[in-house]
């Protein structure tokens, strides 16, 4: 229609102008151009449409000076729309030297990513099949064939060879630079809208180029210029633009940029294309990343490209890094689209590196927002980054200048860049209006200069040491005072943002990685890196802990401050190997703290550390291998405030709130191997040491007090040195010049870990030949008692402490080595120091609990069976191997009442390996207890020589099935259980379970926080009792007699004997002065002829006389005399015969005075003398027993800690029991657990079936033994004997064996038969609070039921020797003195009933059938010691002697002393308690009886000679004595049998008797709390209980 009128308006004027003649004016008039203008116009429109229909360029029509709304498709899914295109000519200024400007308005660019991945996947599937693309002379066709993807054919890579053909446009446009100087571009309001994703949008855009010499030259911008000559002409392109925004998809648009300046200045050669040495700088304004935004924009751009390409399956795939680098290190190794890629790419990238010369780069201000999403229910949180003024600058430095030959060679190319920010921060903002800054850092610079990247594009295969470290980094990095603000809250959601960006390892085949890791070694430079830190800190605000500001603007605050940084790295590549790559890292921090700083402005040391340095080695052959070490000196941690524990579990819980299994590997999961072997294989080295080491933990327990308690550990030095071991026997050993070099490292270690037996085995796997050794010294812990006051003495203390820890592997399999050394070890146990340690963990417990957490199993067992990794089943468990030795082991026990224990174990080793079962050895273990009478000291309780414990596992049938059993196996060389004098036994045990049952209630509170009494006595089921074997070949069990009744006895020994002498002397020297007188007066007779002859028949009669005296008087008169005429020889007595004179002169040297005085000071010294005598014969005597099975009591160094232990008396115990041989086996009983209520009422005189006990242990009892002796004090017949087996019989026979089904049982009886006894935990004056003046207690509940025992025992005594049993009324005393401490075994009575006898006692708590069978056809000997208690041989005297059964005299044993024997022979049998029945109470019964009069002169002669104690008699003179009878009074023969009866009768309250008793289990113990008396009397016992015969 246009074109219609177009035409009739011509028409029309030509019928106007017809009649008129042309003119040359007319044809120039408006008219005709108006209409020409009109026509071209509308001509416009119809070429428009042509070229739309030839090129799909739409243009719609024309403006002034422009085109408008021009439009095209640039390939499918990319459209252009342009609203005007156009130019402006102007007169060219100084701001703007160009003539004409194209102006560009409403750019838009429209990106459909489905279009578009439609296109390249139809490209890349067409490429392959087509063969090549033929070009066409069209626009369109040819830019389509151009973004093609190359086929097989192609030489060149897509990305590449459009990167070329863009760099060779470049170079061909600056050709008409001339031209384009006159013109500059101008776009207004340009977009790029991406469909379903968002818009960008650009205000304004300017680009010109000025090429004006002096204005270009005159700039400051580019300092690092050198002046262009005469034929070079400079050019500067001048790009800016204004306003970037940013519109996602259905949001507000948001500015990103506001102003953007581009400068590229270079220079123009006549012979060369292209702009050269060119500078770059780049100017920011304002940028905001909406990250968030971006992300979400380019997760739709990714879904929509997904989308498509799975619809069309494209088989295509880039070009993947790995080949790219792989390609670099062997050229030609892959295919040939790879090799031009790495071609092409090197050739671009060193054009590159020629052509620019200088970029720089400024911001003014960079911000970046994203948005953490915590929980689904929580309001999100906003992370935001800010910095202002960044500042880029690099630059390629002059080869001649001094910069560059300080570092580099003249023939490098060497590249300088300078980073500089200031004002860094991070925010984080939780809606609430108010961002918080969590971390600021004021400035930060960066100096780097380099020739990696002209190095890396020039690299070659064939490249030597020397030219490799040519490729330089030196960097210098500082950050200043950066600090981090951090509120507990938010730790959860920083945690997360870090872990989510966590991307998964590369992986790929061993050749590969070892290639790349080659590669990686030959392009890494020699480098000098930098890295200096210079005060940082890190502040965790928390609520404030006072009370009264909890509700206040006011906060605490833990900081973290060190004082400086600094990171030094070298690095460079070694000629010792092809590709031996080193680096040196030292790092030093110096003066860390880390505080509480309350509201208040108070201060509180968290952990302070002196200096930490550390060094790493680095070395690449190809290999990585890392070599460590540290020193780390004067750390501390205190936590000892409340406000400290409840700062760090605030920031713990907040750690841990989004802390769950879904960051557990599950291949690590599976990962059973220990912590060794999981180290990785590039740390072949490392060493760290330490000195000043210290930790306090306290806490305030609000319940008891608020006071502080806890523990404080302080360790003197330590260190730690790890090992690889691989196999390098090439490796040549470090020179002496180089160890001493870094001796400061440490020396090496003392522990050796002991390689495996055989031949040298090859290694099964790659982690094994590690080692990790630990030394420890000076470690001690101390009892924190308030804030500022530890416990004077501590409570552990550890000289040295050594472990090794190694891995290896046998042939069999891989072993785990731990290797341990202990000096000594000091520990001191009581319940307040328990209390205090359970404090101090409960607190860190508080501090660092990580809640409720699934454990790898519980994670794995979550997973579907398709995630899940696979176990190989062929590995072999790897076996851990332990060995420990420990020069000693101290443990002292204070309990809550005297006395207290210690306990000493010597020369202890412990192991375990694959061959043998788990042992512990040790040379000498002690127990002690305080001394009742001696403050400060310690007397021996139990003492073994030579223990050793083993741990068994073996397979026994039961019922047709093999189970598996674990025994404890224990074998000694010699114990000894001794009793000191005054201690009671009881007393010790219940301290044992007061203090078991407290720390149980203790450790329950703990462990759960509250108060909960768990110590309640309930009825409980049978214990299981595993084997467990004791071997001994010696037991001493010694009750110690009192120094004083021993002593007092001794001296009335002695004394009688020296009282004798004394008596003799003095008769001698009253005869002596008889002569005197007589002589005074003969001399003054007249008839001294008389006299001379009278005297010398009287000297011949005292001569006679003396020699009779002599004879009879002698000091060991023999046994056979004194038996024959016994009386003669009690009542002769004892003359004093001097020097063997026979006769008494009547002369005299000395006065009678001064004789006199001198006798009494000789008896005086012989009496003090005969005592020292005898106490020193019995001490030696006693020490030569003792050595015989014990050895001398060596003393070991540092054996009694500097205690003060008194030595093992020298004196004859009130009772000895000496067993050889001994094996005992404790199990399980012979009869089933649920079937001991049945074996209970059968031993135990009708029990209930249904009785419910507290303590129930069933067991089997099995005991071997030798030879056996019970003796009292220093008798010379023992109390009980059964020898050893004689010679002749097997020797692997025992002398005498026990075997026994054993129960131990404690009667349930209710509260009523439970008291409670308060344990004093945290005793008084620990408390400073007036409130808690009684400190704390627990009330352990203790059973007044005695405990009882049930047992059906069998004894074989398989000796052909006599067994001896010695009685008579002289033991008595002696045995009431041993059962009074044997009584003080058991606990004492609390009932307020009548107390009972101790026979009572034992018919009250033991239950028992004894069955006793010789069959060795051994004798049995009842000796019935007899008396000697007159001094005139009278009949009546010797009728009384015989009525009288026992003597007082023990020692005496000849004659009337001997007593009687009664001897049971041929097959004897000893039946106790075989039938309920008293009056059938025992029974003996043997195939011969002998009554007779034994003969003891053996004993005698032994105690009269050595006067020491009865074990010096040897078993073969007892059974050789024993068997010699002086008399035989009776004989039996045939079926013999004894039958001994028992009837038991209690007194009545009124008088009488009576012969009933209520049965054992009615018996019913109470507190006096809860007795109830019977019709208004106190509650009693059945009667006191008496046995007759």
């Amino acid at each position: 229609m246009c074109v219609h009128t177009g035409v009739d308006f011509a028409n029309g004027l030509r019928a106007q102008t017809d009649p008129t003649p042309a003119s040359g004016m007319g044809a120039f008039s408006p008219s005709f151009l108006l209409g020409s203008v009109v026509i071209l116009y509308l001509v416009s429109f119809v070429v428009f449409a042509i070229l739309r229909v030839i090129t799909g360029i739409s243009i719609q029509r024309v403006g002034y000076c422009s085109l408008r709304h021009v439009a095209f498709t640039l390939r499918d899914g990319i459209r252009i729309e342009i609203r005007g295109l156009g130019f402006s000519p102007h007169r060219p200024t100084f701001a703007q030297p160009t003539w004409v400007s194209l102006r560009i308005t409403e750019l838009k660019v429209i990106i459909d990513p489905k279009s578009l991945s439609t296109t390249k996947n139809a490209a890349s599937q067409q490429g392959p099949a087509g063969g090549s693309v033929h070009s066409n002379d069209s626009a369109s066709t040819s830019t389509k064939s151009a973004l093609r993807l190359p086929g097989k054919d192609s030489s060149r890579s897509r990305t590449w060879k459009r990167l070329t053909q863009l760099k060779e446009q470049l170079k061909r446009l600056h050709e008409k630079i001339h031209w384009l100087c006159l013109v500059d571009i101008v776009a207004l309001n340009s977009s790029c809208v991406i469909l379903e994703v968002g818009k960008f949008e650009l205000g304004s855009f300017h680009l010109a180029v000025d090429t004006r010499r002096k204005t270009i030259d005159r700039g400051r911008l580019f300092q690092h210029k050198r002046l262009p000559k005469a034929h070079q002409r400079p050019a500067e392109w001048m790009m800016t633009s204004r306003s970037v925004l940013f519109t996602p998809e259905g949001k507000e648009s948001l500015e990103v940029l506001d102003i953007c300046s581009v400068n590229v200045h270079g220079l123009l050669y006549k012979e060369l294309a292209g702009l050269r040495d060119a500078s770059i700088s780049i100017k920011l304004g304002r940028i905001h990343i909406p990250y968030d935004d971006f992300f979400e924009c380019h997760q739709r751009v990714e879904q929509l490209r997904h989308a498509q390409l799975v619809a069309n399956q494209s088989p295509y795939s880039e070009i993947s890094f790995t080949d790219f680098i792989e390609e670099l290190g062997r050229p030609g190794s892959r295919e040939a689209k790879i090799v031009q890629t790495v071609s092409d790419s090197k050739e671009f990238i060193s054009s590159i590196l020629r052509g620019i010369q200088e970029i720089q780069l400024a911001i003014s201000f960079v911000g970046m927002s994203k948005r953490i999403v915590v929980s689904p229910e929580a309001s999100p949180l906003y992370l935001s980054i800010a910095m202002n003024e960044i500042g880029v600058d690099m630059h390629r430095l002059d080869p001649k200048s001094p910069a560059h030959r300080m570092y580099f060679s003249s023939r490098d190319v060497a590249h300088q860049g300078l980073l500089a920010a200031i004002s860094i921060a991070i925010s984080l903002d939780d809606g609430d209006g108010k961002p918080e800054r969590i971390l600021y850092l004021p400035m930060a610079t960066t100096t780097v200069k380099t020739t990696l990247p002209s190095k890396t594009v020039a690299f070659t295969e064939d490249k030597d040491a020397a030219e490799r470290n040519t490729n330089m980094l030196f960097a210098n990095l500082v950050l200043t005072s950066p600090s981090i603000d951090v509120d507990p809250k938010h730790l959860s959601s920083i945690l997360s943002l870090t872990q989510s960006h966590r991307t998964p390892q590369y992986t790929s085949s061993e050749g590969t990685e070892s290639h790349r890791q080659r590669l990686i070694s030959r392009l890494l430079p020699k480098a000098s890196i930098k890295f200096s830190v210079h005060e940082p800190v890190i502040r965790v605000t928390l609520p404030p802990a006072e009370p009264s500001l909890k509700h206040t603007d006011e906060f605490d605050l833990l900081i973290c401050c060190v004082s400086s940084i600094a990171l030094e790295s070298e690095s460079s590549h070694s000629a010792a190997g092809e590709l031996h790559y080193l680096l040196l890292s030292h790092l030093r921090i110096t003066s860390h703290e880390l505080y509480y700083q309350a509201a208040s402005g108070q201060r509180y040391n968290l952990s302070v550390a002196d200096a930490l340095e550390l060094k790493v080695q680095v070395t690449a052959s190809p290999d990585v291998a890392v070599t460590a070490s540290g020193n780390l000196q004067t750390l501390s941690f205190h936590m000892v405030r409340p406000e400290i524990s409840n700062g760090v579990r605030q920031i713990i819980q907040q750690i841990n709130q989004k802390s769950n299994v879904e960051h557990v590997n599950p291949t690590m999961a599976l990962d059973k191997r220990n912590f060794l072997r999981r180290l990785p294989p590039w740390l072949t080295s490392f060493q760290l040491q330490g000195s000043n080491f210290g930790i306090e933990v306290a806490g305030v327990d609000a319940e008891i007090s608020k006071d502080i308690r806890g523990v404080a550990l302080q360790l003197e030095s330590w260190t730690a040195e790890y090992k690889a071991q691989k196999d390098t026997p090439t490796e040549r050993p470090p020179s002496r010049r180089r160890r001493l070099s870094k001796a400061s490292a440490g020396g090496e270690a003392s522990v050796k870990v002991i390689p495996p037996s055989g031949a040298a085995t090859p290694k099964a796997t790659s982690t094994d030949g590690r080692r990790l050794a630990i030394h420890i010294r000076g470690f001690e812990g101390f009892v924190v008692e308030a804030l500022d006051t530890l416990e004077p003495e501590p409570f552990v203390r550890l000289p040295r402490f050594e472990v090794a820890l190694s891995t290896s592997n046998d042939g069999r399999g891989p072993i785990f080595r731990v290797n341990s050394h202990i000096k000594s070890l000091y520990l001191t146990y009581s319940l307040y120091r328990y209390y205090a340690l359970g404090v101090a963990i409960t607190v860190l417990k508080r501090a660092f609990d990580r809640g409720i957490h699934l454990g790898a199993e519980d994670y794995l067992s979550s997973l579907s069976p398709d995630l899940r990794p696979q176990e190989t089943e062929s590995e072999i468990p790897e076996l851990v191997t332990i060995d420990v030795k420990a020069g000693l082991f101290q443990m002292k026990l204070t309990m809550p009442s005297d006395p207290p224990l210690m306990l000493h174990i010597h020369a202890t080793e412990a192991g375990r390996h694959r061959w043998s079962t788990p042992f512990m050895k040790s040379r000498l273990v002690r127990l002690y207890a305080g001394a009742a009478k001696i403050p400060s000291a310690w007397a021996r309780i139990v003492t073994v020589k030579g223990l050793r414990v083993d741990l068994r596992e073996s397979r026994r049938k039961h019922g047709g099935a093999l189970v598996d059993e674990k025994s404890i196996d224990v074998g000694t060389d010699f114990v000894r259980i001794g009793v000191p004098h005054q201690l009671v036994l009881h007393k010790i045990f219940d301290n044992l379970a007061n203090v078991t049952k407290a720390m149980e209630q203790l450790h329950h509170r703990f462990k759960t926080g509250t108060n909960e009494y768990i110590l309640k006595k309930r009825p409980e089921q049978p214990k299981k009792v595993p084997k467990v074997s004791v071997r001994s070949k010696a037991l001493l069990f010694e009750i110690e007699d009192g120094p004083f009744e021993w002593k007092l006895g001794s001296i009335y020994r002695i004394g009688l004997i020296e009282q004798k002498q004394r008596h003799a002397r003095e008769e001698a020297f009253s005869a002596k002065t008889s002569n005197l007188d007589q002589s005074r007066r003969r001399k003054s007779s007249r008839y001294r002829t008389r006299s001379e002859h009278t005297l010398h028949q009287d000297k011949s009669k005292q001569s006679q006389q003396c020699q009779t005296r002599s004879r009879s008087g002698s000091p060991r008169p023999r046994s056979r005399r004194l038996s024959r005429s016994d009386s003669t020889a009690r009542g002769r007595r004892m003359r004093y015969d001097p020097g063997g004179k026979c006769g008494l002169t009547g002369q005299a040297n000395i006065s009678v005075e001064d004789a006199w005085g001198r006798l009494q000071l000789y008896n005086a010294r012989a009496w003090k003398k005969r005592i020292d005598s005898a106490y020193r014969i019995q001490n030696l005597g006693m020490r030569e027993i003792r050595s015989i099975f014990w050895g001398h009591d060596e003393r070991i160094d540092d054996d009694d800690g500097g205690e003060r232990i008194l030595a093992m008396p020298e004196r004859p115990g009130l009772l000895s029991a000496l067993i050889s041989d001994l094996y005992v086996v404790i199990d399980k009983p012979s009869f089933s657990l649920k079937d001991y209520p049945a074996f209970v009422h059968r031993i135990g005189k009708g029990m209930p079936h249904d009785m419910e006990y507290t303590l129930l242990i069933p067991m089997s009892i099995q005991v071997d033994m030798g030879e056996a002796r019970f003796t009292l004090r220093d008798y010379p017949l023992p109390i009980l004997h059964v020898p050893a087996i004689r010679p002749g019989q097997s020797p692997r026979l025992p002398s005498w064996s026990l075997k026994t089904d054993f129960v131990i049982a404690e009667e349930y009886r209710g509260d009523v038969s439970t008291k409670q006894v308060a344990i004093q935990i945290v005793p008084p004056d620990k408390c400073s609070e007036p409130e808690h003046k009684k400190g704390f207690a627990i009330d352990v509940r203790r059973t007044v039921s005695p405990v009882k025992t049930y047992s059906d025992v069998q004894v074989a005594i398989n000796t052909s020797a006599p067994t001896s049993i010695t009685w008579g009324t002289s033991y008595q005393p002696a045995i009431q003195d041993m059962m009074m401490v044997i009584e003080g075994f058991s606990k004492p009575q609390v009932d307020p009933s009548e107390r009972v006898g101790f026979w009572d006692k034992i018919r009250l708590s033991v239950h028992s059938r004894v069955s006793v069978a010789w069959k060795g056809d051994g004798d049995v000997h009842l000796k019935l010691k007899g008396t000697l208690s007159f001094t005139r041989p009278t009949v009546q005297a010797l009728i009384l002697t015989q009525k009288k059964i026992g003597s007082r005299d023990p020692y005496m044993v000849t004659g009337y002393g001997a007593g009687f024997v009664m001897c049971w022979r041929n097959g004897v049998r000893w039946d106790i308690h075989r039938d309920d029945d008293p009056k059938q109470f025992m029974t003996v019964t043997s195939g011969e009886y002998v009554l007779a009069i034994p003969d003891y002169s053996h004993q005698a002669r032994e105690y009269a000679r050595s006067s020491a104690d009865a074990e010096s008699v040897s078993s073969h003179g007892s059974y050789r004595s024993g068997a010699m009878f002086k008399k035989v009074i009776m004989k039996l023969s045939g079926n013999v049998r004894w039958l001994a009866g028992l009837v038991f009768e209690r007194d009545l309250r009124g008088h009488g008797r009576s012969f009933d008793f209520v049965p054992h289990y009615n018996i019913k113990l109470t507190t006096p709390e809860r007795a109830k008396a019977f019709t208004g009397k106190a509650c009693y016992l059945p009667g006191s209980q008496r046995a007759s015969r």
